[in-house]
């Protein structure tokens, strides 16, 4: 038997394996067409609708979960169920786009950027790198960038969203198991090399952290959700070696006594389910220039946050754009060709979203903006800053402003009440004392007089006013107070 196996191998024709690694014929996947459709309306941000093909030849299920763009102004695509689309024709009109897949077989993608026109998708096995070797529009392979991160079969341990940092650095979140961890990976910030060699823990103390943003030389942030350890979401501003409030995976010989406060918690009927940020990039996009944007995925909508240190301490706040999204925004990139904000968002778990997902363009129109476009803490205050002038007298009127406060209870319990400040043993909200407004020259910055401002996690301002053109300006702002500056 053994000689005429050794005969039968020596007849066998050796195949060199580099002729498997130019590329093959491809799929030949079929450029599927969608017509886009343009917001109406007058306002100075309107949403645009870049249509998903969900009824497709392949059954795919079009839940989207990241994107970014080539240098041609290409978008790409990744959705939760394993495929990476590519979106042409991707105009002011949107009239002649085109959806073409990439990429399949891909485990839970749930983050997407694009280095030097390569695409990089973070799935549950890690970073995974995808290179169209022939050039006919279809990845050829999927590389192994950096599979280090130690992954158990817990639910929740998805690896969320991905950035770079000026050096080049990839940036993503790893989800905790709910509980106690198990590996040295969950619930962390991760960083790995630019060149993929290496990983790193960058930061601790996240439960369900389904979403970055910054990079790229901006400040790195991350948002988490509701549950144990975190009383109702929040957005953190990331800092190396900082802890982030889920006791469970502080990854540290010894357990901290607190955490790093947040820049902002978001009530829960606000945002019950966070997604990614943004830094507002170029000055095409209105008078939002370096703002942060917040995205959520429980509520599919879209917030202005307010960032300011004091002492180094981050806070902050948010005030929600009056704008609606066909389903669970969570990702949010600009696109360098036209300037504007694209959100992709999905429904997956519990969410308010119409559709399995959607890809939006947020747009600004250049009409007018009533909406605050900075707020922060003063000594003895709250300075909120608009890019229009307001009624002055209607601005100073203590009548048109409601001001209460509340705290939340930080436990291992799942979430927590809105509790009283003045008797943290009841449930609720109370009063501030507003003792006066003043606007100042320009019409366009108002500061309200708060003789109790104290450190508190929601500071819930609502008013109602008018723009000195008679526009309405009514809106509800959420802050949280870490730090009241000194005079």
């Amino acid at each position: 038997a053994l000689p005429a196996l050794r005969a039968a191998l020596a007849s066998v024709r050796a195949e060199d394996p580099r002729a498997l690694c130019a590329g093959g014929g491809g799929r030949r996947w079929q450029a599927l067409s969608t017509v886009g459709e343009r917001g109406v309306g007058d306002a100075a941000y309107v949403c645009d609708t870049l249509t998903v093909p969900y009824d497709n030849p392949y059954k795919a299920y079009m839940r989207l979960t990241g994107h970014d763009f080539f240098r041609d102004g290409r978008a790409a695509l990744c959705t939760l169920d394993g495929d990476v689309w590519i979106v042409d024709g991707i105009d002011d009109a949107l009239t002649a786009l085109s959806w073409t897949r990439y990429a399949t077989g891909l485990f839970q993608p749930l983050g997407l950027k694009i280095v030097d026109d390569l695409v990089y998708v973070t799935c549950r096995d890690g970073i995974n790198r995808l290179r169209d070797i022939d050039g006919d529009g279809e990845a050829d392979a999927i590389e192994a960038f950096n599979h280090d991160a130690e992954v158990t079969v817990s639910y929740h341990e998805f690896h969320l969203d991905l950035q770079t940092d000026a050096e080049g650095n990839f940036y993503y979140n790893q989800g905790s198991n709910l509980g106690a961890a198990t590996t040295a990976h969950q619930g962390c910030v991760i960083k790995v090399a630019k060149d993929g060699s290496t990983l790193s823990v960058h930061a601790t103390g996240l439960r369900a952290p389904n979403g970055l943003g910054g990079g790229d030389g901006r400040p790195l942030t991350a948002s988490d959700n509701q549950g144990n350890w975190t009383p109702t979401s929040r957005v953190s501003l990331i800092r190396a070696g900082g802890f982030y409030g889920m006791m469970d995976t502080h990854q540290r010989a010894e357990q901290p006594q607190t955490y790093d406060p947040p820049i902002c918690w978001i009530p829960h009927n606000v945002d019950n389910s966070s997604g990614g940020q943004v830094w507002v990039s170029g000055e095409r996009f209105g008078p939002l220039t370096d703002a942060l944007l917040h995205t959520s995925y429980g509520t599919s909508s879209l917030f202005t946050m307010f960032v300011q240190e004091v002492d180094g301490v981050p806070q902050g706040g948010v005030v929600r754009f009056p704008l609606t999204f066909h389903s669970g925004i969570m990702r949010a990139r600009f696109r360098a060709q036209d300037g504007q904000l694209y959100v992709s968002g999905m429904r997956g778990w519990q969410t308010n979203a119409a559709r399995e997902g959607a890809f939006h363009r947020v747009r600004f129109t250049g009409a007018k903006h009533y909406q605050p476009i900075a707020a922060e803490i003063v000594a003895g205050g709250v300075r909120l800053r608009f890019a229009e002038p307001v009624d002055p007298e209607l601005a100073v009127d203590p009548a048109n402003y409601a001001i209460e406060r509340w705290n939340y209870r930080y436990s291992g319990d799942y979430g927590s009440p809105e509790i009283s400040v003045i008797d943290p043993a009841k449930e609720g909200h109370d009063p501030v004392a507003l003792a006066g407004v003043e606007l100042d020259d320009s019409g366009t910055t108002l500061s309200l007089r708060l003789p109790d401002l104290a450190p508190v996690m929601t500071l819930h301002i609502r008013y109602k006013l008018l723009a000195a053109d008679g526009a309405e300006m009514a809106d509800e702002v959420y802050l949280t107070v870490n730090r009241v500056p000194v005079e």
